[in-house]
């Protein structure tokens, strides 16, 4: 199956939180050996959900260790968030990514949302709307220090002189971009810089968001076309339908949140009624999925999904 020229893909965001080291690197390699095509961590300084507590790996030595772990997976974070970090800081770890995993990395930006961490840390939070300034900011900068031998820059927020960025990345002219949001803010920086837009939402919402992202496309001249469409997902597979809907239940109470308020965004059943969900997401434009998987890192839908529905999706 293709939607809207490309075919179906699909990955796994395998989060760095309450976990071990050991049980987090066994999981994404168990991704690798499985067949899927890439691999995703969070971009968060403390869990991202419930407590505070437990440990929460730090995205970039995360996303270094995976490149000397992994051999075919891409890989990357759904999504950096634009204020964690400087974006010459991120534009040179990315370039050094993409040398050491020979060409695979995938590049994301997005606001940023989790309010919490900046406060614990005594980090600044701007408002939305400089949030999304600086968005498009750190995206024009990024790619003028992938692309140009020296970049000088001048904008609001952020500014560079003369600088280099070397080693530039492997993959030519930059690594596809990834804009995470769907407010209106991020659907502009994407319509401008994106070869994707991922989000989180029902396939109906999702109908909507891309809407809105033609309509941001149309008024710059873009084909939106050139931009994939992307969904990151909880997925509850079982080989019975009581039984993925128990799963759910229990991912939702491990993460002290309310299945009844986030369901219509989540990918629950048995074989058939997975197929069909993810079909109804293929019909609104979605080629690319990404499954949530956390601690205890459960990936009996993962394998499921490879033998039981993969075949009727592709």
């Amino acid at each position: 199956m293709k939607v809207r020229g490309r075919p179906l893909h699909f990955g796994a965001h395998v989060q760095g939180q309450r976990a071990s080291w050991t049980e987090y690197l066994g999981a994404v390699q168990e991704v690798e050996r499985l067949g899927f095509g890439s691999v995703w961590t969070f971009d968060h300084l403390l869990p991202f959900s419930g407590p505070a507590e437990g440990p929460c790996f730090e995205t970039l030595t995360t996303l270094g260790a995976i490149c000397a772990a992994t051999t075919r997976l891409r890989l990357g974070a759904l999504v950096n968030g634009v204020v964690y970090r400087h974006p010459v800081v991120l534009a040179k770890a990315t370039a050094q990514l993409d040398q050491m995993s020979g060409g695979r990395v995938e590049f994301s930006l997005g606001a940023g949302w989790a309010e919490r961490e900046f406060r614990t840390y005594g980090m600044d939070f701007p408002p939305l709307a400089e949030r999304y300034a600086r968005l498009e900011e750190a995206m024009q900068l990024v790619k003028l220090l992938w692309t140009d031998a020296r970049t000088t820059y001048h904008g609001r927020y952020y500014h560079v002189e003369d600088a280099p960025c070397e080693p530039k990345p492997v993959q030519s002219p930059h690594p596809p971009i990834t804009v995470g949001g769907s407010g209106l803010g991020s659907l502009r920086v994407a319509a401008r810089h994106a070869d994707r837009l991922n989000v989180i939402a029902s396939p109906e919402k999702c109908e909507r968001i891309f809407r809105s992202l033609q309509d941001q496309c149309a008024a710059i001249g873009r084909d939106c076309n050139e931009i994939e469409l992307s969904v990151h997902t909880t997925l509850a597979l079982a080989s019975r339908q009581g039984a993925a809907e128990d799963m759910a239940a229990r991912i939702a109470a491990s993460h002290e949140v309310d299945l009844a308020t986030l369901s219509d965004t989540w990918v629950i059943g048995d074989p058939p009624a997975v197929t069909e969900r993810l079909q109804r997401y293929a019909e609104v434009g979605i080629s690319h999925f990404v499954f949530a998987v956390g601690h205890p890192f459960d990936l009996r839908p993962l394998r499921l999904f490879q033998e039981g529905v993969l075949a009727s999706l592709t």
